[in-house]
């Protein structure tokens, strides 16, 4: 994990910065260690010495959409508070070692950490299901602890699932906190800066363009290639998402030369470097694939129905989802009690390099988490 000991010293200065200047040294020093320990990505570091070890084992559980699973992780200590830790699109999932690190670190401080498992993310099949599979993992763990702080944390992707879950009714009153990383409001947004890089931050008169992650594109072509009717489009889709992934400048020519009218659809979009030209060429995309964009845009949903803590996280550097979503998402959420960072330093979700400015923003960020907790 990059810049460990530069985080270590940044935290700790901020530690008794902070504690001199507020008098606060005790919630300061827990901020700083965690946030150490989350860097660290599971190597020892000082937090570990301090708290009891969490334990962690599979759990199952039965609702109405079916059954659920994942990954309970439970404090060696007095349980402060209830999280649902919400995997990213990642073909790991609940295994991805530095998710189980973040979640032993959280588990350390007091949360009962649930890691559900979300199969067809696993697999880059992304859609509004996603956010049933979230809001069944809340419901269980309000079941479990009924009496504590119920809260979600969101990487990325899963941001957006996250929050529709926290929109339905019945847990609308009952979510206190989430924790968004790296998230989107705008599918048409995002999809245009990961295909040309332009976004226009809040209050802004003018549009800004950065190079962004050739990850996204070809990401978001693997999710979608099998929502076309033509197989052999789709197979050719998928070839052509993994040379790609693999190698950034592979020559995929002629396996495009191949395609139909619906595989050409979403490859000219994935390939597409024009931003006027984005709306149009989604509105070209075939209906299934639009249809599961419009159920993950968030801005379809109606955001002030949401009356927990929204602690948004978002690098200025992402080249993945422009900081601008998260700008987005705090206005939207106008009956929420929202705490927007962000971060300099951070591209989408690590940190690239560790200053003075960002250690104290990120500080701020953990200590709104943590505040969260009840004794």
């Amino acid at each position: 994990m990059k810049s460990i000991a530069a985080l270590l010293g940044c935290g700790v200065a901020l530690a008794v910065g902070v504690a001199f200047a507020f008098s606060n040294p005790v919630a300061w020093g827990e901020a700083a260690l965690l946030m150490w320990d989350v860097a660290a990505g599971g190597e020892h570091t000082y937090w570990q010495e301090v708290t009891p070890p969490p334990t962690m084992y599979p759990t199952r559980w039965q609702d109405e959409h079916g059954t659920g699973e994942g990954d309970l992780y439970t404090p060696g200590d007095k349980v402060r508070a209830a999280v649902v830790l919400v995997p990213g699109a990642a073909a790991l999932g609940r295994a991805e070692p530095r998710l189980q690190a973040l979640a032993r670190s959280l588990a350390r401080a007091g949360f009962v950490v649930l890691v559900p498992d979300l199969a067809e993310v696993r697999q880059f099949r992304l859609s509004r299901a996603d956010a049933d599979s979230v809001a069944s993992a809340l419901r269980e763990l309000r079941r479990w602890q009924p009496d504590r702080p119920l809260g979600a944390i969101a990487v990325s992707y899963a941001v957006a699932p996250t929050i529709i879950a926290a929109l339905q009714d019945d847990l609308a009153a009952t979510v206190d906190f989430i924790v968004g990383i790296g998230g989107y409001r705008d599918t048409e947004t995002v999809i245009r800066f990961m295909t040309t890089g332009v976004f226009r931050p809040v209050g802004s008169a003018r549009e800004m363009r950065l190079s962004p992650n050739f990850y996204g594109r070809w990401t978001f072509l693997l999710a979608n290639a099998n929502r076309i009717d033509d197989e052999a489009d789709a197979r050719r889709l998928l070839q052509i998402a993994g040379a790609h992934l693999g190698r950034p400048d592979a020559d995929t020519s002629a396996l495009a030369v191949g395609l139909g009218p619906q595989g050409r659809a979403i490859l000219a979009l994935v390939e597409n470097r024009d931003p006027d030209a984005v709306g149009r060429l989604i509105a070209d995309l075939p209906a299934a694939i639009r249809h599961e964009i419009d159920g993950l845009d968030l801005a379809l949903y109606d955001l002030s129905k949401l009356r927990c803590h929204l602690i948004l996280v978002h690098g200025r550097d992402d080249r993945m989802v422009p900081y601008s979503e998260s700008q987005n998402l705090a206005a939207a959420a106008s009956n929420a009690r929202v705490s927007l960072f962000l971060v300099d330093g951070i591209g989408h979700v690590e940190f690239e390099g560790v200053t003075a400015a960002n250690g104290w923003t990120m500080g701020r960020a953990v200590l709104s988490l943590l505040n969260e907790r009840r004794d």
